[in-house]
């Protein structure tokens, strides 16, 4: 059953509804592709387990990274947020752009 989400929108996910609500600016949709760029930068932390095909370690600071974004002339500078493995190899990754400066 369908729940009504921030601005009438219609969700299907009560925890999408919940995170749409919670929101602190607008989400706009987005049209084409965009290209992050990892700024050459060690990312040291304690591991915490390891197998034969990975492991997850944790670390803290931040991840630099620049956004091309369609239509900007010039790439904008962010952090990386989270990665999120969607399923089928499809990675979901949350960049915030980092504050302007003036």
């Amino acid at each position: 059953m369908p729940i009504v989400g921030a601005e009438g929108t219609s969700v299907h996910d009560p925890k999408e509804a919940m995170t749409q609500d919670q929101r602190r600016h607008e989400r706009l949709p987005l049209d084409g592709e965009v290209t992050i760029t990892v700024d050459a930068q060690q990312i040291v932390g304690p591991g915490r387990n390891v197998s034969s095909q990975g492991l997850y370690f944790t670390t803290t600071g931040t991840v630099h990274v620049h956004v091309r974004l369609p239509g900007q002339a010039a790439p904008v500078p962010g952090e990386l947020v989270r990665v999120e493995s969607m399923g089928d190899g499809l990675l979901g990754i949350a960049v915030r752009f980092a504050p302007a400066k003036g």
